[in-house]
């Protein structure tokens, strides 16, 4: 025995029309986000479009690298987690060292960087 829906035809219709104009604005807010992201991190091919990939890959890079030479700089002390008894400081340059050995870390910033 087959139920049919309690929605008519119209109402199916108009409930598909509303869900396709969320995501529609969802997508927009998303594309956005990565247009402001791709403003703010340098990359080579600035008169390129980076893929929403590339995007997020260099971010990733780039954060990465400039955390490096904050703790280089600050001798493996992350200063903004001073407060918090640097603890999560002290796992950022642990979880680093594992990830990057002694790799010269100026280098690995002007990889990612104009």
């Amino acid at each position: 025995m087959t139920t049919k829906h309690p929605w008519s035809s119209k109402d199916r219709h108009l409930r598909r029309l509303e869900s396709n104009e969320r995501e529609r604005q969802r997508m927009h807010k998303l594309n956005n986000a990565f247009q402001a992201l791709r403003e703010v991190i340098p990359h080579v091919r600035a008169e390129n479009k980076l893929s929403k990939i590339e995007t997020l890959t260099l971010a990733k890079n780039y954060i990465k690298s400039l955390t490096s030479i904050i703790l280089n700089m600050s001798n493996g002390h992350f200063p903004a987690a001073e407060g918090m008894g640097g603890a999560w400081g002290s796992k950022l340059y642990q979880h680093y060292q594992q990830q990057h050995g002694d790799d010269d870390h100026e280098e690995h910033l002007q990889k990612y960087s104009t």
